[in-house]
């Protein structure tokens, strides 16, 4: 069939021309049909039967009929043009955000109180695109990011990163709570020695918020001693309800219970002042994927 020696694979511009010919019934017909002359559909069939060394067709009166060698190849020819066709669906789909896949990290605090609203836009624009999201801890995601399991991820404490690029994605603070009946409930503003007096609920050692707490109060020449250490914000603030203590997280962990009133904010004082928190959307420069760019585009 195909020459020795020859094995180059056939031009799929040729197979598509060789199939339009079969199922138009004709030269001029499969030109029409394709939108391209006469002379090149005859001269896509010539260079298809030089490389499978037998002509396909066979000319019987006025009609072109298949040969044997033709009859064979035809449902070959078929199914690399019918594969042809879904690969462009695809690469179309994809283009125009009909479908496609985001592999998306973020650390703890961002993934439940941020970066769901929104996904929730993301989804309602572009419904067909399926977004993974992984949250954890700034580190392991950055690790993930860069191995490139990951291809975007929101996290606090990221350097720059020679070939990614980081946009600033939310800017917080840690933030002192206790419940309402406290009687630091009333302040704004508490000065940070005064916690000494009570039993202090925080992220444990080895958390962004537990290393942006301990660096400053050594600046402060102040000494911090948590009588709780927890993994999730969610119980800090339970624990700080149920009177266990006097806590401290992000403010945008409590924006729910400022509104229904169970839990006050306050502010620490000078020498330890503002505590504010960075957190980054973190990418490579160059983002083949289109509905990962798209979702860039949206969280920025």
């Amino acid at each position: 069939m195909f020459k020795e020696g020859r094995m180059r694979l056939p031009n799929p511009a040729a197979l598509r021309v060789f199939v339009a010919v079969v199922e138009e019934g004709g030269v001029g017909r499969a030109a029409l049909s394709l939108g391209i002359t006469q002379p090149a559909v005859s001269q896509y069939i010539r260079a298809l039967e030089e490389q499978v060394g037998h002509p396909l067709f066979e000319r019987r009166g006025r009609s072109l009929v298949l040969s044997r060698v033709g009859e064979a190849l035809l449902p070959e020819a078929r199914r690399v043009v019918q594969a042809l066709e879904e690969f462009q669906l695809v690469a179309r789909a994809w283009d125009r955000l009909e479908t496609g896949q985001v592999m998306l990290g973020a650390a703890t605090t961002m993934a439940t109180y941020v970066v769901p609203t929104f996904l929730a836009q993301f989804h309602q624009a572009h419904p067909g695109v399926r977004v993974h999201l992984e949250s954890g801890s700034s580190e392991r995601l950055a690790e993930r990011l860069r191995l490139g399991e990951l291809e975007l991820a929101v996290l606090e404490g990221v350097e720059h990163w020679e070939g990614y690029v980081r946009h600033l994605f939310y800017e917080d603070e840690l933030v002192l709570i206790v419940p309402p009946d406290h009687p630091w409930a009333s302040w704004e503003e508490i000065p940070p020695e005064w916690l000494a007096r009570e039993s202090l609920v925080v992220r444990k050692p080895g958390s962004m918020t537990w290393r942006v707490l301990e660096r400053a109060f050594e600046q402060a020449g102040l000494e911090i001693t948590p009588a709780f250490y927890t993994d999730n914000n969610e119980v800090t603030k339970r624990l700080v309800m149920a009177g266990a203590g006097v806590g401290i997280v992000s403010r945008v962990v409590i924006q729910p219970n400022l509104k229904v009133g169970n839990l006050k904010a306050l502010r620490l004082g000078p020498p330890v002042g503002e505590l504010r928190r960075y957190f980054w959307l973190t990418h490579p420069k160059t983002l083949s994927n289109p509905a990962a760019e798209a979702l860039v585009q949206l969280m920025l």
